[in-house]
């Protein structure tokens, strides 16, 4: 509590207590306590702003890199039955801004049996574009080729371990080609008469 003096009509001096000061001091302490944890708030909100706009920045320059086109496939067919199949696909990239880089560019190729006994059954296989060459090259020895070119024409043969093209007909086959950075190309393809070398599947 506050307390004050004054003199009685007596001359002699009193101490009195004031509970107005006490509640005065007390809301003035309560205000600079309210200030200081203002301030640290906004401080912490700005650098958690700071930080997500500097990721959002980093995020959005990544997704800007040059992977502004899609992979166009020319040609795919069937290069070798029996034993270990083989599909020969074409391709080049037309829409790069800029040299794709060789292990940036993988493959998928899934074959679903839909006669069989388990007709929910898929085998896959998958790579990357290792092997591929210009078209001066046979499409299967490795090459020192480390990037794609825009607007070259690249092939490559494609040997499959798990997918059995003459295994049953028509048999559904799904080609899915990835771009690092999320881009994909999927496309569906059906066998729909018994496979032969030199079939076009596109």
């Amino acid at each position: 509590m506050g307390r004050h003096t004054h003199r009685t009509n007596c001359g002699a001096l009193r101490v009195s207590s004031d509970e107005q000061a006490s509640i005065g001091i007390g809301s003035l302490i309560m205000f600079i306590a309210f200030m200081i944890a203002a301030v640290i708030i906004s401080a912490s909100i700005v650098q958690v702003s700071e930080r997500l706009f500097s990721s959002s920045k980093s995020d959005a320059q990544t997704s800007t890199q040059p992977f502004n086109g899609i992979i166009e496939v020319i040609r795919l067919e069937i290069r070798a039955l029996g034993g270990t199949d083989e599909i020969s696909i074409t391709f080049s990239l037309p829409f790069q801004a800029q040299p794709l880089p060789e292990d940036e560019l993988s493959w998928v190729i899934m074959c679903a049996y839909p006669l069989t006994v388990d007709p929910d059954a898929v085998e896959f296989d998958q790579g990357q574009f290792q092997f591929a060459t210009t078209l001066d090259g046979d499409g299967l020895t490795s090459m020192p080729l480390t990037e794609f070119e825009p607007a070259t024409t690249y092939h490559m043969r494609i040997q499959l371990d798990a997918c059995d093209l003459e295994t049953i007909s028509p048999t559904k086959i799904t080609l899915v080609l990835l771009i690092d950075k999320g881009r994909t190309l999927e496309m569906q393809l059906e066998i729909t008469s018994s496979p032969y070398v030199g079939m076009d599947l596109i």
